[in-house]
C-alpha cells in the first residue's frame, strides 16, 4: 500500500510570526495494511522522522 502524508505544524523558525506561518511536510511510504497507523500504532521509521531538518516553514 502507497501512502502519502500531507503534515503540518507551527513555524520552525521562532523569529516567524505564529499568526502568519506554519511548518509543512509530506511524506511518502509503503505499509503492508490498508490501515492508518496513528500514534504508537505506527511504524518506528515513520514516529522518528526528523520535523526540523525536513519541514519548511511557509507564509500563509
Amino acid at each position: 500500500m502507497a501512502c502519502v502524508g500531507s503534515f503540518r505544524s507551527t513555524a520552525l523558525d521562532p523569529a516567524l510570526d505564529p499568526v502568519l506561518h506554519r511548518s509543512a511536510l509530506t511524506v511518502v511510504w509503503f505499509q503492508q495494511t490498508v490501515g492508518v497507523p496513528s500514534g504508537d500504532d505506527a511504524e518506528e521509521s515513520l514516529r522518528r522522522i526528523d520535523w526540523e531538518s525536513l519541514a519548511q516553514d511557509d507564509e500563509l
